[in-house]
């Protein structure tokens, strides 16, 4: 017997796939009602029923079967979507189908910030572990509170330290002139100078000289060149000198006779006459207002006819005709073989001028720099006494607040600092730069000490408690999880330890495992191994904050308890490194891509997915390359995010790596770019839509990972080439453009195939902007 609800008149399923919500409802109230209704007339039982009152019993039974089946399709529904990844909305079925991956959600994690103390006295003071230190509110956050890591020592000597400005090394380019000892200038305007460097030369002319007015005792003059020139490659203050010639020579200027070798033979020259000029020598020439130097390779002597050589027919008196032979006069020049050709004609020969004997115009003062980059000297006159405890970290912080953190060492006998090259500073500071010597590195996270959070029941199988602060708080470790737990528990005095599941545990192991619930609240499960004890108190230990938000520099300065001689605190650079909780777009996201790790990283594929999972990095790439620093191949892993993040993501690649797989972590630097797009609009749409719709295709935002426009950061990557047919692509497929009129890049037009970056950076268009007919996009 066929069922009379297979007749119902509601739509059947057709479910397409990549949908965000599986639409299994087939139909709602009004439409069970309708199709219940409809079949009475195909029922013979029912042929007498004429009842159509709204208060029929059954009109009532028909709606009720009605709302049955309302309520059934939405909780089939509701299950079904709750099944998958891809459709489930709470967040708790996110995490529960995620765990069947093995994967485990990223709890928040804690930021950290570089301290710099300043101590009052001459002695050291002491600084114990866990003191805690409290930022002001910014941003519509709260304060947060940071303790110290270890206990640290702050010695009041290197509170806070001037450097000194350093003198500049390489010579600027365009160079327009040098600055020279003023008492050792031995040229003045219209001479012909050489600046000469171990990688070239270039000749030019002094236009004028004039005192400069410096702070310094020395006196200095600066040497104007009549043009601007290009400097050698490489050229610096310390490896260039400036010479001027002591004499000068023409080239071989007389009529050509058969037999003589050439006056100008590619590099090769022929002087007027024979000159002290020797292999090594620096020669400069001029002719028709080009000037050029060479450096001598080798010379010799060549031989050039004066006077051709004549045969006189003589008659004596005795009519006897005999004839007298003169020979040709000859006369012998230097000849000069230079290591390249000359930029010289024939026609120029006769007005050439060779300049030799060169000799120093002056000596080169090295100007002191207006700042202090990655690598210069750092150099400090107050740093007398050396500081009485080991110094490893150190921040430089310049005139406008800029500042850098990075380890390194003091040397009171040079008055110098020995700092790591490595990161390489993402600016330069501007003098004046003081240094804080007193540098340390807190945590966030707000400790708990002793919170009973239960009492052992043996006779319980599971037992499960809640920490009463939340949310707890994890450190960045060197470990594949690139995260450790500040939980420790007691159960009766004795520690337990953490384990990641019961699975496999013997029945004796004094284990439990953290649970953590999409809201930040932390349960601690007990019994999958050993039972707690009847009676014995459960104690945790812990600290608890986390979070993505992040106090600003200058922004950490508030003692929570004051510590004698401790005058003050404070952030030169804003916390780094904190994390939200892995939201469920995050997870539905990251959690299938962590099945290519399986706790392991072996391809270039592995490293980078492993990379791009440490919160705050936008993106990474690894490719098999020459590693400078190390001096070897290696898979050198570039990322976009804070320098900072660069030991954190290292060490987790190092824990899910081979021992000796060499691997370098490098932070992408930004390049600043513009995009200016010129679009036609279809007269059938709106053009200020049309317009925002392109620029949201470039530039949209990106939220989860693989999202944003096309020119976002996370979408790009660091070394990644920008095509210009993909950006016109993006472009044209937004519905009401009809035509692109102009596209350029940084001011230029984008005509070519594809702009690369530099070599190690990334194009950021959030400096130069992203403009759609005159709008900013983003």
């Amino acid at each position: 017997m066929a069922c009379t609800c297979d007749t119902h008149d509601c739509t059947g399923l057709a479910i397409a796939a990549g949908l965000p919500a599986i639409l299994r409802a087939i139909g709602a109230f009004a439409d069970w009602r309708t199709s219940l209704l409809g079949a009475i007339g195909r029922e013979p039982l029912l042929d007498a029923w004429r009842a159509r009152d709204r208060a029929d019993f059954g009109i009532m039974l028909a709606e009720m079967f009605a709302y049955m089946g309302d309520v059934t399709s939405f909780y089939d529904m509701q299950t079904c979507n709750a099944a998958y990844l891809g459709t489930a909305s709470d967040p708790a079925q996110v995490r529960a189908l995620i765990g069947l991956l093995g994967y485990k959600p990223r709890p928040g994690l804690s930021a950290s910030v570089w301290l710099s103390a300043q101590a009052d006295g001459v002695r050291p003071v002491t600084i114990p572990q866990g003191t805690a230190f409290r930022s002001g509110a910014f941003a519509g956050s709260p304060p947060q509170v940071f303790e110290a890591q270890q206990s640290e020592t702050v010695e009041p000597r290197i509170n806070r330290l001037a450097v000194d400005r350093v003198p500049a090394s390489a010579l600027p380019s365009p160079l327009t002139g040098l600055p020279v000892v003023a008492s050792s200038l031995r040229a003045g305007s219209g001479t012909l100078v050489v600046i000469a460097a171990p990688s070239g030369l270039v000749a030019t002319r002094i236009a004028q000289t004039a005192a400069m007015a410096l702070r310094i005792r020395r006196a200095v003059t600066f040497v104007e060149f009549a043009a601007a020139v290009t400097p050698p490659t490489g050229a610096t203050f310390a490896n260039t000198r400036l010479l001027r010639g002591g004499a000068r020579c023409g080239v071989w200027k007389h009529a050509a006779v058969s037999g003589d070798p050439a006056v100008l033979a590619g590099a090769t020259l022929a002087l007027e006459a024979r000159v002290p000029i020797r292999a090594g020598d620096i020669v400069a020439f001029e002719a028709g207002g080009v000037l050029t130097a060479r450096r001598v390779i080798s010379t010799s002597e060549a031989q050039f006819t004066v006077l051709a050589g004549l045969t006189s027919t003589l008659t004596d008196s005795d009519n006897k005709v005999s004839k007298l032979v003169s020979p040709a006069v000859m006369a012998g020049t230097t000849t000069i073989t230079l290591d390249s050709a000359l930029p010289y004609a024939e026609a120029d020969l006769p007005g050439l001028v060779v300049h030799y004997a060169m000799a120093d115009a002056a000596t080169l003062h090295a100007p002191l720099k207006d700042t202090l980059a990655s690598g210069d000297p750092v150099h400090m006159p107050g740093l007398v006494d050396p500081p009485r405890m080991a110094v490893t970290h150190l921040a430089l912080e310049d005139t406008h607040g800029e500042a850098v953190v990075t380890s390194g060492t003091l040397d009171a006998a040079s008055r110098s600092a020995a700092l790591s090259d490595t990161p390489v500073w993402p600016q330069q500071l501007v003098q004046p730069v003081t240094l804080y010597g007193n540098t340390f590195l807190a945590t966030r996270g707000e400790s708990v000490h002793g919170e009973v959070i239960g009492t052992g029941n043996a006779a319980l199988p599971l037992q499960s408690f809640r920490l009463r602060k939340k949310p707890l708080t994890y450190l960045a470790a060197a470990n594949a999880a690139g995260r450790v737990s500040t939980l420790v528990i007691h159960v009766g005095g004795v520690a337990w330890r953490e384990a990641s599941s019961f699975y496999g545990q013997p029945a004796d192991a004094q284990v439990y495992v953290v649970r953590h619930a999409a809201d930040g609240e932390t349960d601690i499960d007990f019994g999958g191994a050993m039972r707690l004890p009847t009676g014995a108190q459960v104690v945790a230990d812990y600290r608890f904050g986390a979070g993505s938000a992040v106090p600003p520099a200058d922004s950490v300065k508030q003692l929570a308890r004051p510590i004698a001689k401790l005058r003050s605190v404070r952030n030169v650079l804003p916390a780094f490194g904190g994390a939200d909780a892995e939201a469920a777009g995050e997870i539905r996201t990251r959690g299938p891509a962590s099945a290519l790790l399986l706790g392991r990283a072996i391809s270039l594929v592995d490293i980078a997915a492993a990379a791009a999972q440490t919160f705050g990095v936008r993106a990474a790439r690894a490719v098999w390359a020459w590693d400078k620093i190390g001096q070897r191949p290696a898979a050198v892993v570039r990322y976009i995010g804070d320098p900072q993040l660069a030991a954190p993501i290292r060490a987790a690649l190092r824990a899910l790596a081979e021992d000796d797989a060499p691997i370098t972590v490098i932070s992408a630097a930004a390049q600043s770019a513009r995009l200016d797009v010129d679009i036609t609009v279809s007269p059938d749409y709106v053009a200020d839509a049309v317009a925002a719709a392109v620029g949201k295709a470039l530039f949209a935002p990106a939220g989860l990972p693989g999202t944003g426009g096309l020119l976002r950061p996370e979408q790009l990557g660091p070394d990644s080439t920008l095509f210009a047919s993909v950006v016109i692509k993006a472009i044209m497929d937004v519905p009401g453009v009809t035509a692109l009129r102009a596209l350029s890049f940084d001011g230029t037009p984008f005509g070519d195939v594809a702009r690369v970056p530099a070599a190690g950076a990334y194009f950021d268009f959030a400096g130069g902007g992203v403009r759609v007919n005159g709008r900013l996009a983003g």
